[in-house]
């Protein structure tokens, strides 16, 4: 390859592509957690409530793998827009537990709902042979970016 020109390999075109896709994914996310008064963090804390059920502020961190100081900005604005209470701990004084509240729970069930919608409208004209590749391929990708 001479000096100064593009790379045209179909794995740079493969690339650019995913990074085509990944960029409309987020600002599509994002355009739609706004709308509902969500970030993405916010988001993500909200769904793991309602997901595994009311938890501590402690637990809330570790299955976020963020520090209980991140936790507590998440659940003061999630308390704050009405998405989640905190309530006493019924056997632990100093703990303090994440409950969501009706309106948390129907913007879960709606980002779910949407999500499976979304999930039809891209994969649902395939044949289940290229969404089991396309499945594959990701898995992969996830693996050698992790390393």
């Amino acid at each position: 390859m001479i000096h100064n020109e593009p790379d045209t390999s179909v794995g740079r075109q493969a690339l650019d592509r995913l990074f085509a896709v990944s960029i409309l994914m987020t600002e599509d996310m994002t355009r739609g957690l706004t709308a509902r008064g969500l970030t993405r963090a916010r988001a993500t804390a909200l769904w793991n409530v309602v997901r595994h059920g009311p938890m501590t502020q402690r637990q809330l961190a570790d299955l976020l793998l963020v520090t209980p100081r991140n936790v507590t900005t998440l659940v003061d604005a999630l308390e704050r827009t009405g998405f989640v209470t905190r309530t006493a701990h019924d056997e632990d004084r100093r703990a303090i537990m994440v409950r969501p509240t009706r309106k948390g729970t129907a913007a879960a069930n709606r980002m779910d709902t949407e999500t499976a919608r979304l999930a039809d409208e891209l994969f649902g004209e395939l044949p289940a042979k290229d969404v089991a590749t396309v499945n594959r391929v990701l898995a992969h990708l996830a693996e050698r970016i992790q390393r």
